[in-house]
């Protein structure tokens, strides 16, 4: 299995509602940088220290799972570029509506590196408002 094919059939379960497979797969050592000026940006050493500083502030947000929907994968070897849409409820009684592009590094069945790009003015919001 190619890192595309890898990589999609993770998406393709997320799209189907089941996102554990994707956060399942990172390395315990995954280097995961959020770029831009926000709360939750830097990067992160380790599967804890993301989900410590950057998961668990947006789950205190979320109500319910994030809804993806894939517009293109592209792939060079182990480099594997994600561009998609994701919708989540919010404690607000809002829907957080995000683009995203994520640019994964993809070693077998594990991802070593993720760096993301979204707008940072909603995800800043999303973290100062609820405050």
């Amino acid at each position: 299995m190619t890192a595309k094919e890898f990589i999609s059939s993770l998406f393709d379960q997320w799209q189907s509602g089941e996102s554990a497979a994707f956060f399942d797969a990172l390395a315990d050592d995954v280097q995961w940088t959020v770029r831009g000026e926000t709360p939750i940006s830097g990067t992160w050493a380790g599967k804890a220290a993301y989900l410590d500083n950057v998961y668990r502030p947006l789950l205190s947000i979320f109500t319910g799972p994030t809804q993806c929907r894939v517009h293109n994968i592209i792939a060079d070897g182990n480099l594997v570029v994600v561009e998609w849409h994701g919708e989540t409820p919010t404690v607000s009684g809002t829907l957080y509506s995000q683009d995203y592009c994520w640019v994964l590094h993809v070693e077998g069945h594990t991802i070593r590196e993720v760096v993301g790009y979204f707008d940072t003015a909603l995800v800043t919001h999303l973290l100062t408002a609820t405050k």
